[in-house]
């Protein structure tokens, strides 16, 4: 059995869309210094099958809800749809637990890296530049105990727009961009159901709305039809026969 599928129950999240509107709503500040418990049933499942492996000390799913914690205590929040978080992070183990989990190499930061970025990526949240997980050995620590520390790297951060389309992002370079079947449009898709220029996407560098362009067809948001709707990241639309994803994404400068 592989490590994802080990550890595809820490792809949990510890606090949903949801509890970051309550938080804006009754809480002025840009940090979240918060830790919700992680989910036990859950949790002893996943450590339920690495014991057969690791007998004693710690084990890797601790790792990983090591890291999950830490990146919902450092998340900065900017706005309701713009989150950052460190994107490095050095996990201090053991001499014996470094050793013992070293021996798994490459595969184990490649599955812990998978597992922080499906979580960042549930949360909403954004690294500014590459992930990065780094184990190395602490001789002040015993077996079973491990210290993590992160940082996100202080860079000016560019807030990208992209509209996801059939699972590909297209990046909107203008203040203006029109989606529609024909190729006049800024951005052309291949569905009929589509007018040659259905709707575009406005965007001032900071906010975004959509705006149908008197369609046949008509443009809806939660099955409704919109002329025009101020859109934030994670906002799902459609047009035609097609599905589209609003996100704004975090890229160093």
């Amino acid at each position: 059995m592989g490590l994802r599928v080990l550890l595809q129950s820490l792809t949990q999240p510890v606090f949903s869309p949801l509890q970051i509107n309550l938080y804006f709503a009754t809480k002025q500040g840009n940090r979240l210094g918060f830790i919700d418990k992680i989910e036990k049933t859950l949790e002893k499942k996943v450590s339920g099958l690495f014991s057969k492996t690791f007998k004693s000390g710690l084990e890797p799913v601790e790792i990983a809800s090591a890291i999950k914690q830490e990146m919902d205590a450092k998340a900065s929040i900017l706005s309701r749809d713009r989150i950052l978080v460190p994107n490095s992070y050095l996990v201090s183990l053991s001499p014996q637990d470094h050793l013992k989990l070293a021996n798994l190499g490459e595969p184990l930061l490649d599955e812990l890296k998978a597992l922080a970025s499906e979580h960042a990526r549930k949360q909403g949240f954004q690294f500014g530049e590459v992930l990065e997980i780094k184990l190395t050995s602490l001789p002040s620590l015993v077996l079973g105990q491990l210290e993590i520390s992160s940082e996100a790297k202080k860079i000016d951060v560019a807030w990208i727009p992209v509209l996801q389309v059939a699972g590909v992002s297209h990046e909107l370079t203008r203040s203006r961009t029109t989606v529609g079947r024909d190729s006049s449009a800024d951005l052309q898709i291949g569905d009929n159901g589509l007018s040659r220029k259905h709707f575009e996407i406005l965007w001032d560098g900071s906010r975004a709305a959509v705006r149908d362009l008197g369609s046949t067809n008509g443009t809806t948001v939660a099955g409704k039809k919109i002329d025009q709707l101020t859109i934030s990241s994670g906002t799902v639309f459609s047009a035609g026969r097609t599905d589209f994803l609003f996100n704004v994404i975090a890229r160093a400068k």
